[in-house]
């Protein structure tokens, strides 16, 4: 009888571990199945970052590899503040997710939101977005040297557009500002390209999606590739290193979620975006756009922000000493 009573209780103590095993296993496969995932972003619709979020979840739904709806929400204000406040208000929710890139990153680093860099769960880095230096197709400055000669000899003539403060734009003036002595007066605008096409400013930066209509219509003229390497649309105009300027940027777009964000959410995340980025679909939008891959996982990411995060903080530096 014992031993009977015995074999009992195991099947019993078996049956309620795998019991438990298939719920859990259930609960994880559940995910992201039967609620809509929010794929936040700071920026106005119509820029290259609202387009690459656009993006991402259009394709990462027409592909099947995330059933459940992908819905882009923008929410502005604050130079990335508004939406990452709205971000850490979500804690633990796993149905929201939101862009990293450039303004986010400044605005924790300013402490213009109540969201802290330990409290970020990077899941992905996706691509890297060069920009370019555009003037008035009219503009009396021909070449790089030219804008700069007159930047230098007469300080905050010269104006230039940013889309937020700390933004990619703000870091692209501060650098070349850093590294020729030259001072910008720095406007903010919502769409800074538009901008200088309406006459308001003198210079702007745009990625290729943001500035080929203008250069197309001859509208507007490229001065330099901003990055450290020439994007494809652009691969005939010098970076600014190649004219001798010690300055380069790269913007670079990923995923991220909010304070406790949820393991199992974080782990299908780690699956889906390598997924995405070797689909036809995926592939086509990069071309498309002229960005590039720079895949990396949640890990990667943060180890990959480390010295990403220490130069803005020296951009941040100079940007407060030189209001």
């Amino acid at each position: 009888m014992k031993k009977r009573s015995s074999l009992s209780s195991i099947v019993v103590v078996l049956s309620l571990f795998t019991f438990t095993l298939m719920t859990a296993s259930a609960v994880q496969a559940a995910y992201p199945e039967d609620k809509t995932i929010e794929f936040l972003h700071h920026t106005a619709p119509a820029g290259g970052a609202a387009l690459f979020v656009l993006s991402t979840g259009d394709i990462l739904n027409k592909t099947g590899i995330v059933k459940a709806k992908i819905q882009t929400q923008a929410r502005e204000g604050g130079s990335a503040a508004v939406a990452l406040n709205y971000l850490k208000s979500k804690a633990g929710d796993p149905y929201v997710v939101m862009m990293w890139t450039t303004g986010p990153l400044m605005a924790i680093l300013r402490g213009a939101t109540q969201m802290k860099f330990d409290e970020c769960v990077w899941l992905s880095t996706l691509i890297e977005d060069g920009n370019v230096m555009i003037v008035p197709y009219n503009s009396p400055y021909k070449t790089l040297k030219d804008l700069l000669a007159d930047a230098k000899a007469n300080p905050k003539k010269v104006s230039v557009g940013i889309n937020s403060i700390g933004g990619s734009e703000h870091i692209m003036t501060t650098r070349i500002e850093r590294a020729t002595g030259a001072k910008f007066n720095i406007t903010a605008f919502a769409d800074s390209p538009t901008q200088l096409i309406g006459g308001h400013i003198d210079m702007a930066f745009g990625n290729t999606a943001e500035t080929q209509g203008h250069v197309k219509a001859k509208r507007a003229r490229v001065l330099a590739n901003m990055s450290d390497r020439r994007v494809p649309y652009y691969k005939d105009v010098p970076t600014m290193i190649e004219q001798g300027v010690n300055a380069s940027f790269t913007q670079v777009r990923g995923f991220f979620g909010g304070p406790g964000y949820p393991t199992e959410a974080y782990n299908f995340w780690q699956d889906a975006f390598p997924k995405l980025v070797n689909t036809p679909q995926y592939v086509e939008f990069m071309k498309k756009f002229d960005v590039a891959p720079l895949y990396k996982n949640g890990a990667e990411t943060k180890a990959f922000l480390v010295d990403y995060v220490k130069a803005l903080d020296e951009d941040l530096k100079y940007i407060q000493a030189n209001k």
